[in-house]
C-alpha cells in the first residue's frame, strides 16, 4: 500500500507491562526500562506480523531482541540452511569474548616505546577472573574462549591463569603478551579461590593456551605451572631476554612446573611451540608426570631442557622428581651446553623415563659457545639416571665428522651417562677387494660405553645377517661379530679400532672397519647402531 501521510504521530507512555498493541506508526515509550516501540500495523496493510517493534536506542538491551542472527552456511543467502534457528545477536556474540571488551588496548606496537604503551595487566586479569573464577561463573556455560586480537599487550605483573581458562590469540609474533620490567613470570597458575604458588589448595585443571607469544623482557620465567593437571599449549612462542653466549641464570626459564607432595602436577602438553632466549628453555625439577613436547623448536639458550636440577628427595614436591618426560620430532639449535640433561643433583633420586625420539640436534648444540668443532664440546644429551633413552635422534655435530678423515677432532659423545641411543639405519658400499682396513663409520667418545651394530650384508646372491658388539674403556677395545650367512660367504670381515685424533685422553673415536675379498663385485651393508651410555 502507498505510504500514508498523517498529520500527527500518536504516542503512549507507561510501564513496559502496560504497553498495549500499538496502532500502525504509533509510538510507545516504556518508562521503567527506557525503551521505545512502534506499532507494526495489520497484516492486511502489509506488515509481516501484528505486534510492536523495538526501535534501537541507547537504552536497548544489547541487541537481545532488536537484531537476530541466523546461520546460513558458507554460501550465505544462496543456500539457506532451513534447520538453523534464529537467535538474538547478543547471544551469538557472547559465545566469544575479546580482552578488548574489558579495556585492554594491545597498543605496544603503536606506542613510541614499550614504556609508553598502555598497561593492560588489570584489563586482562579482570577478563580472566570474570570469565573463569567469578563465583557466579563456575559452570561450563560461562567458560568462554577469551580472544586476544593481534597486538602487543604490555603487562607489569604475572597474569594468573585459573582452571578451565582458554586463551586464544591470532598467532605467535601477532598476539604478544609482554612482561615489561616486572620481576616475575609472564603467567602463573591460580586456583578458583585466586591462590597462587604454595598457597594453591586444589589442582588447577583444564587450561588451554594457543596462538600467541609469551615474552619476558627480564630474566624471569615465561610460564610457571604450579600444581596443575591437564594443561595444553598449542602453537605458542615462549621468548625471553637471554643473549647468545650469556651465562646460566637460574630464574630465566621458558617453562617450569611446581608441585607439592599432595598436589602433583601431571599431563602437560606442548604442541608446535617455540622456546627461545631463556637461559633454560625448559626447567623441571618438581614431582611431575606425563610431560610432552611434540614438534617444537628450541633455540638460543645456555641449557635446552634441564630436568632435575634442584631435585633433592626431601623438600615438599621434590621427593621423586619428574617422570615420563618426552621430547619428540623437535629441533634444537644454538644451545651452549647440553640440549637435554636429566640430572642427578642429589645422588639419591633422579628423573626417570626421560625420552628423546626423532629429534634434530644441530651442529651448534653443546659446544660451550666455542664454535663448531671445539675441543670444549660436551654431550648433546646427558642422562644421569636410568630408564632414559634416545631413539632415532639425529646429531648433526657427529655426522660432520666424516669417515674420509676430514675431521681431525675426536667427536664428543652424543649421549653420556646412563641411557641408550638407537640411531637410524644407514647403508654403506663395501668395495671389492679391499685388502687394507677401510672405515665404514666413526662413533664418538665411547669411553666405558657399549656399542651394538646390527647389520645385513648383501653381495651377489649371498647374504649375511649379524650383530657386532664393541666395548672400549678409552684405552683398549674389544669386539665380537656373531652372524649367519645364506649361501656362500660374502667375503667381508668387520673389525673395530680406537683412533685418538686430537690426543685428548679418554675421548678416543671408535672406527668400524672392514676388509673384503675379490669377487669382482662390491657389497652393501645396511646397519643400525645402539649405544649403551
Amino acid at each position: 500500500m502507498p505510504i500514508v501521510q498523517i498529520s500527527r504521530i500518536q504516542h503512549r507512555r507507561g510501564k513496559k507491562t502496560d504497553l498495549p498493541q500499538l496502532a500502525a506508526g504509533e509510538l510507545g515509550w516504556s518508562i521503567d526500562d527506557q525503551r521505545l516501540y512502534i506499532g507494526n500495523g495489520t497484516v492486511a496493510d502489509g506488515a509481516p506480523a501484528v505486534g510492536n517493534t523495538e526501535i534501537v536506542t541507547g537504552s536497548s538491551s544489547g541487541f537481545t531482541t532488536a537484531l537476530q542472527h541466523t546461520y546460513k552456511g558458507y554460501l550465505g543467502d544462496a543456500t539457506t540452511i532451513t534447520s538453523s534457528v534464529p537467535r538474538a545477536l547478543q547471544q551469538r556474540l557472547d559465545e566469544y569474548v575479546s580482552v578488548k571488551d574489558f579495556g585492554a588496548k594491545g597498543d605496544g606496537d603503536t606506542a613510541a616505546t614499550i614504556a609508553a604503551a598502555t598497561d593492560d595487566t588489570t584489563a586482562i586479569q579482570t577478563a580472566i577472573d570474570e570469565l573463569f573464577t567469578a563465583t557466579d561463573k563456575v559452570d561450563s556455560n560461562s567458560r568462554r574462549v577469551l580472544f586476544f586480537p593481534a597486538g602487543k599487550y604490555k603487562i607489569t605483573a604475572a597474569l594468573k591463569i585459573p582452571p578451565y581458562a582458554h586463551l586464544v590469540g591470532e598467532g605467535p609474533e601477532k598476539t604478544i603478551i609482554r612482561n615489561s620490567g616486572a620481576t616475575n613470570a609472564v603467567m602463573v597458575t591460580q586456583d578458583n579461590a585466586k591462590n597462587v604458588g604454595a598457597s594453591i589448595t586444589a589442582l588447577v585443571n583444564q587450561i588451554q593456551i594457543s596462538n600467541m607469544t609469551l615474552k619476558n623482557s627480564v630474566a624471569y620465567a615465561g610460564v610457571s605451572m604450579d600444581k596443575v593437571n591437564k594443561v595444553y599449549f598449542n602453537n605458542c612462542m615462549f621468548e625471553g631476554s637471554y643473549a647468545q653466549g650469556g651465562p646460566d641464570v637460574a630464574n630465566s626459564k621458558g617453562v617450569t612446573v611446581t608441585s607439592s607432595n599432595a598436589l602433583q602436577s601431571s599431563h602437560i602438553i606442548f604442541n608446535q611451540c617455540q622456546f627461545t632466549k631463556f637461559a633454560r628453555l625448559v626447567d623441571l625439577s618438581h614431582d611431575v608426570t606425563n610431560v610432552r613436547f611434540n614438534d617444537c623448536d628450541f633455540s638460543t639458550s645456555y641449557y635446552g631442557a634441564l630436568i632435575g636440577g634442584t631435585l633433592d628427595g626431601t623438600t615438599n614436591g621434590l621427593t621423586v622428581g619428574p617422570r615420563d618426560v618426552q621430547f619428540s620430532g623437535s629441533s634444537w639449535s644454538t644451545i651452549h651446553q647440553q640440549a637435554l640433561w636429566s640430572k642427578n643433583a642429589s645422588g639419591t633420586v633422579y628423573p626417570r623415563n626421560v625420552i628423546s625420539t626423532g629429534n634434530w640436534y644441530a651442529k651448534d648444540v653443546a659446544n660451550s659457545n666455542k664454535g663448531i668443532g671445539s675441543i670444549d664440546e660436551v654431550p648433546v644429551i646427558q642422562f644421569d639416571g636410568d630408564e632414559c633413552s634416545s631413539v632415532l635422534d639425529f646429531f648433526e655435530r657427529t655426522d660432520l665428522r666424516r669417515a674420509d678423515g676430514s675431521s681431525h677432532m675426536n667427536a664428543a659423545p652424543e649421549l653420556q651417562g646412563i641411557g641408550v641411543t638407537t640411531k637410524a639405519i644407514k647403508q654403506f658400499t663395501l668395495n671389492n677387494n679391499q685388502s687394507t682396513a677401510a672405515t665404514i663409520n666413526e662413533f664418538p667418545g665411547l669411553n666405558k660405553k657399549g656399542l651394538s651394530v646390527k647389520y645385513k650384508i648383501e653381495r651377489n646372491a649371498d647374504t649375511r645377517t649379524g650383530e657386532m658388539t664393541i666395548s672400549s674403556d678409552g684405552v683398549n677395545i674389544s669386539y665380537s661379530d656373531d652372524f649367519v650367512e645364506a649361501g656362500a660367504s660374502v667375503g667381508v670381515t668387520l673389525s673395530a679400532i680406537l683412533d685418538n685424533k686430537d690426543s685428548t685422553a679418554g675421548n678416543e673415536t671408535i672406527k668400524l672397519q672392514y676388509v673384503s675379498t675379490n669377487t669382482g663385485t662390491a657389497a652393501t651393508i645396511d646397519y643400525q647402531t645402539t649405544i649403551l651410555a
